[in-house]
This record gives C-alpha cells, structure tokens and sequence, in this order.
C-alpha cells in the first residue's frame, strides 16, 4: 500500500507524511510518469492525468494519515522571556514581523492569549493546518494530543509556527509538562 511518505518520496520531497499545499503544487507538476506511478499505488486508473478520481484516493489516504503521530521537538513560545524580547525589539521602531524572529507578543494568530498557564496552546506548521482543515482558519482551536516529557495532554490550537518540524508548547503546556522556558525537547503530536 502506499503512504503518504512513499509519494513524497517520488515527488522528491521531504518525506514527512503529511500531505501539503507544496506537496500538492510537486504532484501537479509531476510528469505523467510519476502520476502513474502514484495512481498505481492508489488503486485507481493508471492513466498519468491527475483527475478527480486520482485526487479523492490521495485525499482520503491524507485523512487516514492524518490522525498519525508527527515525530518533532518542541520549543516554547509566549513565555515571558518571549515576550520582553519582543517588546525590546518594538522599542526599536521595528514591525511586528521584525519582532517575531526574537520574541513574541503573547497573542497567538487565531487572537486567542497565549501567553497564560491557564489553557494549554499550541502552535503548529501552516501545512499541517491547511493539509488536515483546508485554512489555518479552520484550524484554529482545534484540538491536538501532544507527548512531551513523557506526558501526554491536549491542547488547542492558536498559533503558527514557521519551522514544519516543531510544534510551540506556550506556558499552560509546559506547566502540564513540569518544565521551564526555554524549552526544545522530543516531542509528537497528532489531531484529536
């Protein structure tokens, strides 16, 4: 059977096993060849024109792997480190997007706080939201079960993150987990 991986693989990508919007420009891009190969693995006529048949058995095997674990290291975010760098950094005169690669404001993307120890937030790659919900608004608030420090809880997610192989854990979650900011340790995580 094929996997996600295994399609990644022949599109020459990073073989992560989550299906992405770039994942899917590469399969459109892809020889006839190489679709051919895919529609094998999918079951579906081998016929190297990408259709709507080929495209639903891609879809329904990127839902079935969605509810799989995503090995990572997790980091912190919106903890109070973050947030007086951000805010040294805003002295300064620079933009908010300026800020952001040194600290953070405490409010995650989706508007909720996330930096408070009171609800458990996460923020996570833009490909993972959209490959699962179709936006990062859909995604917003949804719940994820993460395993760090060998505690397993869920939180919800309110932010995005630019690095695909990490997930941000903000105060509430690293209270949950009995470690201080900062913090990058193994990690996976995976949609409720």
């Amino acid at each position: 059977m094929t996997t996600i991986a295994d399609i990644q693989t022949l599109l020459k990508l990073p073989a992560d096993g989550t299906w992405s919007p770039t994942d899917q420009a590469a399969l459109l891009k892809a020889s006839p060849g190489i679709k051919k190969r895919i529609q094998q693995g999918l079951g579906v006529v081998v016929d190297g024109d990408w259709g709507p048949k080929s495209q639903g058995a891609l879809n329904g095997l990127a839902w079935e792997a969605s509810g799989e674990w995503i090995i990572c290291e997790a980091s912190s975010f919106a903890d109070p480190a973050d947030l007086r760098s951000f805010k040294r950094c805003k002295s300064t005169g620079k933009t908010d997007l300026q800020c952001f690669a040194v600290g953070d404001n405490g409010v995650g993307e989706s508007g909720v706080i996330t930096a408070q120890e009171h609800t458990p937030f996460v923020a996570v790659h833009n490909d993972f939201m959209v490959s699962r919900w179709g936006s990062r608004h859909a995604a917003w608030l949804r719940e994820v079960e993460v395993v760090a420090n060998g505690v397993t809880f869920r939180a919800k997610v309110g932010d995005r993150i630019s690095a695909k192989g990490r997930i941000d854990l903000n105060p509430a979650c690293l209270k949950l987990i009995n470690k201080p900011a900062p913090l990058k340790t193994a990690a996976k995580w995976r949609w409720v």
